[in-house]
């Protein structure tokens, strides 16, 4: 065992049990990754001249045991001097323990990071599931808009898998050569929902279970997932949970990033009706809450981004430098994904329904825009381009006929004030209720203190 990873004992006599029903292969599916913790264990009646190192005996063989699973050559070098052949008590057995434990856990950390290129696969990981690297990502959304939209049961993720790789393929990620181990996935639950049944995450609420209930409709957008194909010996490190936390983050970024492109939309259809002197009408006050809830949602992205996820990275990055052994490696990672969903308010479902009703407000006002603006000025309600001109394009080339026509604007403009000021105060108001959420929680978790400052900033521009 020591020096071969085999267990060779027909009568249990061993202390170390070995469980053959679990798989290597199960690692990419079962959540608990019981077949690293499980596959071999310690039993009762452990010698007591070994039970201080049993634990790096233990250690030791199953470090071997991957290596011979991976197909290396995976035996010990031994000399005279340290073969374990008597225990007697001058405790040089302890010595030879220590020796093998040593070879074998840098062997395997080696064959790990070479061979398999294990930050490779981290990098590659962070460039989709964190979304690092952005074009695929603009290019997936503009294709897949449509499929995207659709309610759960209309779903076909075939489609989206599909629409996923042209993404790939045609932008910067076909550089990748790990990028065809990309997959994308529909949750059949809301994410605030999916975090409340993630076993080992500590949710802090305050709230009643009732606020956690599914939303009446819901889209994939709000559940489009991508995940990642893992391969042995990987998955020891990438194991199904730790892919599953990636998920989480992924979802909240996703839905960010589609909350942005719509409000960009509307910017831009404020930007086009610049061109009819718009100044001190209904018009000219929804550009300036349009402003305001961009200044929010970029907000909360360069938070999750640079605040959170960039910063923690590059601390994992160096303490994986540094790691002495596979196990060390597992929990620098498991650290820092724990670290990620907890600043990214994945534990905080008060604060995190706060910031989706937000973002809710704001793809309701992104949708109505074209209503607003086409109403005050009088113009036809804007569809999709399709004869080649963008929608500012388009304002640019509309006029306002007649008189009758200037009337019927003065005599709809109150309708449309009133509608943006509703949005505004909604909006407003949600933001303020967000500042005490945030002052309570930054006692106990100073990392909030810096999304207060970025998004309580925010306002509304008088």
């Amino acid at each position: 065992w020591v020096y071969e990873g085999v267990i060779d004992d027909p009568y249990g006599e061993f202390f170390i049990a070995e469980d053959k029903s679990l798989l290597k292969e199960s690692l990419t599916q079962d959540y608990d990754a019981k077949y690293w913790r499980q596959r071999y264990s310690l039993k009762d009646g452990i010698p007591s001249f070994l039970a201080n190192i049993a634990g790096k005996i233990l250690t030791t063989g199953k470090y071997l045991n991957v290596m011979r699973e991976c197909g290396h050559s995976a035996q010990v070098p031994t000399s005279e001097n340290s073969k374990l052949l008597s225990f007697g008590s001058n405790h040089h057995y302890l010595e030879c323990v220590k020796v093998a434990y040593e070879f074998a856990s840098g062997e395997l950390l080696n064959l790990i990071k070479e061979r398999y290129d294990l930050m490779g696969k981290l990098r590659s990981i962070k460039r989709y599931l964190l979304l690092d690297q952005g074009d695929f990502l603009v290019h997936f959304m503009d294709i897949a808009r449509e499929e995207l939209m659709k309610q759960l049961d209309e779903i076909t993720v075939e489609k989206l898998q599909s629409l996923l790789d042209i993404a790939l393929r045609s932008t910067a990620a076909a550089a990748d050569p790990c990028h065809e181990d990309l997959t994308c996935s529909v949750e059949r639950s809301s994410l605030l929902k999916r975090m409340a049944t993630l076993k080992g995450v500590e949710i802090k609420t305050s709230s009643d279970s009732v606020d956690l209930e599914q939303p009446v409709s819901i889209t994939g957008l709000e559940t489009f997932s991508l995940s990642y194909k893992v391969q042995w010996p990987l998955s020891i490190v990438i194991s199904r949970k730790a892919l599953t936390k990636y998920q989480m983050v992924f979802r909240l970024l996703f839905h960010c990033k589609h909350v942005e492109r719509q409000l960009c939309g509307a910017w831009q259809v404020h930007q086009g009706a610049r061109a009819f002197n718009a100044s001190g009408t209904a018009i000219s006050r929804s550009s300036l809450l349009c402003r305001s809830m961009l200044k929010f949602i970029n907000s909360l992205l360069h938070y999750l981004t640079f605040e959170v996820l960039e910063p923690n990275w590059h601390v994992m990055h160096n303490r994986l430098q540094t790691a002495k052994s596979i196990d060390e490696v597992i929990q620098h990672h498991d650290f820092f994904l724990d670290k990620c969903l907890r600043e990214c308010l994945l534990h905080l479902p008060d604060l995190l329904k706060k910031v989706e009703r937000l973002k809710s407000l704001c793809l309701q006002y992104a949708a109505a825009t074209q209503w607003l603006i086409s109403s005050s000025i009088d113009l036809p309600k804007l569809e999709e381009p399709s004869d080649g001109f963008s929608g500012s394009e388009k304002f640019k080339r509309l006029k306002l006929r007649s008189l009758s026509q200037v009337q019927k604007v003065m005599i709809r403009d109150a309708t449309v004030t009133e509608s943006i000021l509703k949005f505004e105060r909604e909006f407003n108001n949600e933001l303020q209720s967000l500042g005490p959420i945030l002052s309570s929680s930054s006692q106990a978790e100073p990392y909030l203190t810096h999304l207060a400052q970025l998004v309580l900033g925010v306002g509304f521009d008088k």
